[in-house]
């Protein structure tokens, strides 16, 4: 789905919206760079620090949208919404009230505990699988193939490789290592 970086609000669920809207007031994020329509904050959670990286095309369109922390309830999370607000407010544009009673996505429904088609013991074991451990039985050639061939079927995952290798190659530059 295209939105516009003012319409952000359509992909954000309300709570997360207000939730981002407490971080900006709060003064959460820090911009770390800005270059090329790519925007990277440092935003400081309750208890940790996540890198968001944005990119806006010219016609205002939010092209992609990352952040290191682990929500995953759909939607914007929380460090976005500070680091859109932010934008918008550096460019003049923001207007808060007028998001306290925007349109944002329904508000999920509580998770079923087990997932349909699992075993309640199935789910519990699952659980408990240690993915490093596992994954450490793989070969680098192994878990380079597994990494292409899941990057081919998520364009959220390539790109959020993508931008983290381009920022962290940029970093070094800036240092001196590359």
């Amino acid at each position: 789905m295209k939105v516009k970086l003012p319409r952000f609000n359509k992909n954000t669920r309300q709570l997360v919206l207000y939730r981002g809207m407490r971080y900006f007031e709060e003064e959460r994020m820090k911009e770390i760079s800005s270059h090329d329509h790519t925007h990277v904050y440092e935003v400081k959670g309750e208890v940790n620090k996540y890198e968001v990286v944005i990119n806006v095309a010219e016609d205002d369109t939010i092209v992609f949208s990352s952040c290191t922390c682990p929500y995953e309830d759909g939607g914007y999370c929380k460090h976005q919404v500070a680091a859109y607000f932010d934008i918008l407010n550096k460019q003049g544009r923001l207007h808060l009230d007028e998001y306290k009673d925007a349109l944002t996505l329904k508000e999920k429904h509580p998770a079923k505990p087990v997932p349909q088609g699992w075993s309640k013991e199935d789910y519990i074991e699952l659980q408990k699988f240690n993915v490093s451990n596992y994954m450490s039985t793989f070969t680098k050639e192994e878990l380079m193939a597994l990494m292409v061939a899941y990057m081919k079927q998520d364009m959220k995952l390539f790109m959020y490789l993508f931008h983290h290798y381009m920022v962290e190659e940029e970093k070094n530059k800036i240092k001196g290592l590359n």
